[in-house]
């Protein structure tokens, strides 16, 4: 009886660190900006701190191709539609940078949100946080939004409100940049 006593809690013991152990390997996480291609030169200015308080990036300066998404962690469709962002960010050509991800995050109530926010749904892509109001003029009101942006820097899609499921987001980038995801 003793040795089915220590056999279940070891197994238990083992278990719980290999669920632990996942679970932090799934975790997000906020990175730098430095991939964002700011290279092309405009007029307009929209700046907006990189998340991770290492920059300052001019919207109107972004070059694509690259996928932004306008979002917030008290959004509902925002927290729906994010996995289908996840699997985006795990395909291929995200994976090898021919097209990049941008968060932009909104209207938070506390600095914490974003990053709490980004941990638990396991985002590994750079994230902007407007935390003024200031893109409501270039994104609207609501979120989520989802811009599209071409090497030339031109807007080359959107989509205002949520994706109700995968196929749905993957459609509209090979649409907007002519690949096969």
């Amino acid at each position: 009886m003793k040795r089915f006593a220590l056999l279940t809690i070891f197994s238990l013991l083992l278990t719980s660190c290999s669920a632990n152990s996942n679970k932090m390997f799934n975790q997000g996480f906020v990175p730098n900006c430095d991939q964002i291609d700011t290279s092309i030169i405009s007029n307009k200015e929209l700046s907006l701190d990189c998340l991770d308080n290492s920059t300052q990036i001019n919207f109107y300066n972004i070059k694509g191709p690259i996928v932004v998404n306008v979002w917030g962690s008290w959004c509902e469709g925002c927290k729906e539609e994010m996995p289908y962002f996840i699997d985006l960010y795990a395909s291929p050509i995200f994976k090898s940078g021919a097209i990049k991800l941008l968060g932009v995050d909104v209207e938070e109530s506390s600095k914490d949100a974003a990053p709490r926010f980004i941990k638990a749904y396991g985002m590994r892509w750079p994230h902007l946080v407007d935390s003024d109001g200031r893109s409501k003029g270039l994104f609207g009101l609501g979120v989520p939004v989802t811009w599209f942006i071409d090497e030339r820097g031109e807007v080359v899609g959107k989509k205002i409100g949520a994706y109700l499921n995968k196929d749905e987001l993957f459609t509209q980038v090979e649409k907007a940049f002519g690949v096969k995801l």
